[in-house]
């Protein structure tokens, strides 16, 4: 895919039959499904290939609600590739109850079904980096594995096993995808990609009901004008409301605002530390709940082994959903932490020192790793139980318009996020029952963080986890949501929107492979769209 900077090219290559916004996961998928399909696309991109020395003034928020964490702005990534430049890389599916209309959680439910998906997995994985479409639960895991289940199982009335698949990086093993270092090998002659060109505003005809082209700013403050049949904004949880709203020459309130939808619902997922296990005694519990190697038809690919909450006692408890694993943490002398900065380029003589004062794990290592195909032992500091809990749907949590600007003189994202009692009644709850749950099966007695001890009324240490969501929802009812079923905005007939801002609800797991999913099911209803258009594929400017 061919990358341009906006301030190389003429006023011809800003025209294209489909214009996508952000070169994030979304984005690029989508662009990499139509040019697949030889329709002429655009992406537009507001930084360049390395994040810039400006970043953090564009990266700004207003921030008017519970604190957020700078990772949270950082995972906005004005970059080539977006949110990829620093996500971790661990993939799972939503659970069935995800989508469903769910009577203790207000706001619930998706216009869609769970098994609406299910046709895009394969492409959704491959886009993704992993070596799988399934595997996330037990029924899936253990068979593709090749392994066999324990026959202690979990306690089906409290938990279910819950697999979420790693990222890989096709240039580097020990990475997961960095979309950005790809594009340019994309195979996609009818797509270019466009950096440095920050879209400041989509101008619309005097109803609001079309999209005629978008503006892009470039350096210097000089603007520029886009023009295409159909449009896709992909500028992530925070940004794409913001730029619906700051988009309101034509329609006051915003883009897509006509119920004053745009922005509201913010999600994202709490995480932290509700428990530890000393290492000496953490043998057991990392054996049982650890790291797996599957291999498959794109080489071998890591499962990372925990436990959700059951949908009976979601139900029966009035609970969210809420997911518990174990994370180790490396010690400073740590010899695989220095074998992968060796193999990244980026080893210093103290890593050598480390690695030879320490073959016994490494050999250790590479026979588990090879051999047995579970997780490396890595010499440790410690072993956290960590907790990851979905967000109750909240029309008070939203992203206004601040006051303040950017560089180039766009409003700043106003972030109002709000909480709720039920994600630390989940999280304590959660927490108990694991104590009671690695009782039963034998392991070790996880200490448990005071503050989330059953009856604590301290803070919860939980952080947002640069997951923003929801924002955009998807609703049947335009009164109820921003875009429709297939994603399309409502009321604006050639603009669409990609990426996890459509979330109704947020589930346990992280948001990107389910966000690639809906973009590959996205690009397929896109590429209907414009094959009903007249042949003069590009708008002309007026």
């Amino acid at each position: 895919m061919l990358v341009e900077d906006l301030r190389t090219v003429g006023d011809d290559a800003l025209r294209a039959q489909v214009c996508v916004i952000g070169s994030g996961p979304a984005g690029l998928t989508v662009a990499t499904e139509l040019a697949a399909a030889g329709l002429r696309v655009l992406v537009l991109e507001s930084g360049g290939a390395e994040i810039a020395w400006d970043e953090r003034a564009f990266a700004a928020i207003d921030n008017v609600g519970e604190p957020r964490t700078e990772q949270h702005r950082i995972s906005g990534n004005r970059v080539l590739g977006g949110s990829s430049h620093t996500w971790a890389g661990r993939c799972g599916v939503l659970d069935d109850l995800d989508f469903a209309p769910r009577p203790w959680v207000r706001e619930s439910g998706w216009p869609i079904e769970a098994n609406t998906l299910a046709p895009f997995a394969d492409r959704a994985a491959a886009h993704a980096g992993l070596g799988h479409p399934g595997g996330y639960t037990a029924e899936e895991f253990w068979p593709l594995s090749g392994r066999t289940a324990p026959e202690d199982a979990l306690d089906p009335a409290a938990f279910h096993p819950y697999f979420w698949q790693i990222s890989r990086d096709p240039g580097n093993r020990f990475d997961c995808k960095r979309w950005g270092a790809h594009v340019r090998d994309i195979v996609a002659p009818t797509a270019r990609v466009l950096v440095n060109a920050t879209v400041t505003h989509i101008d619309t005809d005097a109803t609001g009901a079309h999209v005629n082209s978008v503006e892009v700013t470039g350096a210097g403050g000089r603007v520029r004008t886009v023009h295409a049949r159909l449009f896709v904004l992909a500028a992530g949880g925070i940004d794409t409301p913001r730029l619906l709203l700051a988009s309101r020459r034509a329609v006051t309130g915003g883009i897509g605002n006509r119920y004053d939808q745009v922005g509201r619902y913010l999600m994202d997922h709490r995480c932290g530390v509700v428990a530890t296990l000393p290492p000496s005694v953490a043998g057991a519990a990392l054996d049982r709940f650890g790291k797996y190697v599957v291999k498959g038809p794109r080489g071998k690919h890591t499962f990372l082994h925990g436990i959700a909450l059951s949908s009976a006692l979601q139900r029966r408890e009035s609970l969210v959903n809420c997911a518990l694993w174990l994370q180790e943490v490396p010690s400073a002398d740590d010899p695989w932490d220095s074998v992968k900065r060796l193999l990244r380029g980026r080893a210093r003589w103290r890593d050598l020192r480390i690695m030879a004062a320490d073959t016994g794990l490494l050999l250790s290592g590479a026979r588990r790793r090879l051999i047995d195909g579970v997780g490396i032992p890595h010499r440790l500091a410690g072993v956290e139980v960590r907790a990851m809990v979905e967000q109750t749907p909240n029309a008070e949590s939203r992203v206004r318009l601040s006051d303040r600007t950017d560089p180039v003189g766009m409003p700043l994202p106003q972030v109002d996020w709000r909480v709720g009692e039920q994600e630390d009644r989940t999280v304590r709850r959660a927490t108990a029952l694991l104590v009671d749950e690695f009782a039963r099966l034998g392991l070790p007695a996880p200490r448990v963080v005071p503050a989330a001890a059953p009856h604590s009324t301290d803070r919860l240490p939980l952080t947002d986890w640069a997951h923003p969501s929801g924002t955009t929802r998807m609703s049947a009812d335009p009164r109820h949501g921003v875009v429709d079923q297939h994603c399309r905005v409502h009321g604006v007939d050639n603009l669409y929107i990609a990426g996890s801002s459509v979330f109704p609800t947020n589930g346990h797991v992280n948001p990107t492979l389910t966000l690639i999913t809906l973009a590959v099911r996205l690009a397929d209803t896109v590429r209907a769209g414009v094959s009903a258009l007249p042949d003069s594929s590009v708008a002309q400017p007026s």
